[in-house]
């Protein structure tokens, strides 16, 4: 009779634990070390330069020049007038955070979940060790629970010490430079940073889901690996290829805006800097739009992941095993 009482199994979370504390930790430091290093190598600068119209109205002034002459060479070297008002309004500073919380402070969480969902559920099968943890009173619905809630507390922690470091690290940059510098403007807004890793977080949690499905749902470790490590892989892809269809890198010219079609294909997508950015502006009481788009996105990410997971475990308890 199927023990009901067991919610997960304690041996099996600790060799679970055992078997891949290792690449947790090394791959929660590295994450935490990039973070680190962006914000102490940046610090309160910002790392691209808004156009500054009025400085230039008032150059172009003082020098006797010519408007019509200026956009005639401006014209023929690709800078449109119409381009040039975009980028005096947009903000350039967005692109860093989408590349720092959506590239590369994500790289290596999704390297994780790809191995460790794999491996704690369609490698077992695979390699025949499930038949040994499934010859004790450890049943099929505790066995999913346990590694699933082990694969959530894991990454967890991991994002709780991203986190930690990536807050601390640009608090730290923002004081160090505000000593410098006593009449540097601005103020820092830890609730931007705290928003931005929530997202990040989310999307992690929502291609674990998928991982974790695909290891249920499939015997073999090579077909969980491809379904899911290659969703994983597809979404990161299409984050990079829709960067060169936004906004920015369009205004600049070196972006095409049909390129934003790959923003659809990826999970990031889903993380709406910009939507979180101008609400943690208007919480701190600075002139901005509160926006509650980002709310609806991340409960998405959400979705994603516990309908992936609860597909792929109803899987596993159901199918036959090659025991």
């Amino acid at each position: 009779m199927e023990n009901r009482k067991q919610f997960i199994s304690k041996p099996l979370f600790k060799q679970s634990m055992k078997s891949l504390l290792g690449l947790w930790i090394a791959l929660m430091v590295g994450s935490a070390f990039i973070f680190i290093a962006i914000n102490l190598a940046i610090g309160s600068k910002n790392l691209f330069t808004n156009i500054d119209m009025d400085s230039v109205t008032a150059y172009v002034k003082e020098e006797n020049l010519s408007w019509l002459k200026i956009l005639g060479l401006l014209e023929k070297m690709g800078f449109s007038l119409s381009r040039i008002q975009i980028m005096s309004q947009i903000d350039l500073n967005s692109i860093l955070n989408e590349l720092v919380y959506k590239i590369a402070g994500v790289l290596l969480p999704m390297i994780y979940v790809m191995i460790a969902a794999n491996k704690l559920i369609a490698a077992q099968v695979s390699d025949g060790s499930m038949a040994y943890v499934l010859s004790t009173p450890t049943n099929r619905k505790t066995v999913i629970r346990t590694q699933y809630v082990f694969l959530l507390f894991t990454i967890t922690i991991m994002y709780l010490a991203i986190t930690v470091a990536a807050t601390a690290s640009e608090g730290i940059s923002f004081a160090v430079a505000k000593a410098g510098n006593p009449e540097l403007s601005g103020s820092w807004n830890p609730t931007t940073t705290l928003l931005f890793c929530l997202g990040s977080y989310l999307a992690i949690f929502a291609l674990s889901g998928i991982c974790f499905g695909a290891s249920c749902f499939f015997n073999k470790s090579s077909n969980s690996i491809a379904v899911g490590g290659g969703a994983c892989i597809i979404s990161f892809l299409c984050c990079i290829l829709g960067l060169f269809g936004n906004e920015v890198f369009v205004a600049v010219g070196i972006g095409v805006k049909a390129m934003s079609f790959f923003n659809y294909l990826s999970i990031f997508t889903l993380v709406d800097n910009s939507s979180m950015s101008s609400f943690a502006k208007a919480l701190a009481g600075y002139d901005a739009t509160i926006s509650f788009t980002w709310i609806w996105k991340l409960a998405i990410l959400i979705a994603i992941g516990v309908v992936f997971a609860m597909i792929g475990g109803r899987k596993f308890v159901k199918k036959d095993l090659p025991l």
